[in-house]
């Protein structure tokens, strides 16, 4: 019991984080993340060590993720009611409008590219991890968070 207490204690900020860079709201991601804890201890036996333990619990989480936006279709999960609750009060609307324009131009990127631009822009996932997430290279994950970037940056150009 020691041992999932400190999985727990090591990876819970880790897991919420990636929760949050893919849904964008406090709860859900603290739902996602209890989730998926409580399915990676009652499946800890299936667990291989043929990825690293943040990489499992955080394709649980996705998968989590993914069930409930099947289970919400009429709700938005891709609100932006985040900006206004999370936002200091010196922010300026000047920056809010930027942070805005930034979000709608990344929720148009196809999918790998949105997912990982949120993963690491939002979730601070390093590159490693978003490429176990995905079964691929870390070079990939730089290659299409590069990408993804670029694409922003592009359609930022558009809103001046």
């Amino acid at each position: 019991m020691d041992d999932l207490e400190l999985i727990f204690n090591k990876y819970y900020k880790y897991v919420k984080g990636y929760a949050l860079s893919l849904c964008f709201d406090e709860a859900l991601a603290e739902e996602i993340t209890q989730e998926a804890f409580y399915k990676a201890l009652k499946n800890v036996d299936k667990f291989k060590n043929q990825c690293r333990m943040e990489t499992w619990l955080c394709t649980i989480a996705r998968n989590e993720f993914v069930s409930l936006k099947r289970k919400r279709k009429t709700e938005s999960i891709d609100d932006y009611s985040f900006l206004v609750s999370n936002e200091s009060a010196s922010q300026s609307v000047e920056d809010k409008e930027q942070v805005r324009q930034v979000l709608q131009s990344a929720t148009q990127l196809p999918t790998p590219h949105k997912e990982v631009f949120y993963m690491k822009a939002m979730g601070e996932l390093p590159f490693s991890v978003i490429a176990e997430v995905y079964g691929k290279t870390e070079s990939w994950a730089r290659v299409t968070y590069h990408r993804a970037r670029q694409k922003i940056i592009e359609r930022m150009k558009e809103y001046e």
